[in-house]
C-alpha cells in the first residue's frame, strides 16, 4: 500500500478487464501517450490475458489514476503507456509503477526490457534515464499497419 501527501490509500494493483474503461481515460486524456489501433478495449482485453502477471494499475480507492503495461514475448520484455494522472506526478508512483512492472517481466525471464517513447514527448526521456535506461541509437523502428495490406 502506498501514501501520497494527503494519506489517500493508494495500491498497485494488477489490471483487470474492468480497469479498461478508466484506463482508455487516462491515456486519452494524458497529452504524449501515443495511441493507435491496438489501444481498444478489445485489444488491451487480449493483452491484459497474454500478460496477466505484469499489466499493473495504480488506484486511488477504485479510481484508476496510474497504468503500465508490461509485455512478454518469449524472448524481450515490452513497456507500454506509463501514465500517471497528472495531479499525482512528481511524488514517485511512476518510478514505483516501473520497478514493479519491471521485477515481474524479470521474473518470467525476460532479460532485456524495450519501451517507446514518441519524439514529441521529450519530457519523459529524463524520467526514464534517471531510472536508468538507456537511449539507444543504434536502431529505428519500423512499422506496418496491416490494416493497409
Amino acid at each position: 500500500m502506498l501514501y501520497n501527501s494527503a494519506m489517500e490509500r493508494l495500491t498497485i494493483e494488477l489490471a483487470r478487464e474492468s480497469d479498461i474503461p478508466f484506463m482508455l481515460e487516462l491515456w486519452q486524456d494524458t497529452p504524449g501517450v501515443g495511441l493507435g489501433p491496438g489501444d481498444d478495449y478489445t485489444s488491451v482485453a487480449a493483452f491484459l490475458q497474454r500478460n496477466p502477471g505484469s499489466c499493473l494499475v495504480l488506484k486511488n480507492q477504485d479510481a484508476v489514476i496510474g497504468t503500465v503495461l508490461g509485455g512478454f514475448d518469449g524472448r524481450r520484455g515490452y513497456i507500454y503507456h506509463l501514465v500517471i494522472h497528472e495531479d499525482y506526478r512528481r511524488q514517485g508512483y511512476g518510478k514505483k509503477l516501473l520497478q514493479e512492472a519491471v521485477q515481474r517481466l524479470k521474473a518470467i525471464n525476460a532479460g532485456k526490457i524495450h519501451l517507446f517513447v514518441l519524439k514529441s514527448n521529450s519530457e519523459v526521456e529524463g524520467f526514464y534515464e534517471k531510472q536508468g535506461w538507456i537511449k539507444r541509437q543504434d536502431i529505428e523502428v519500423f512499422s506496418l499497419d496491416t490494416a493497409k495490406i
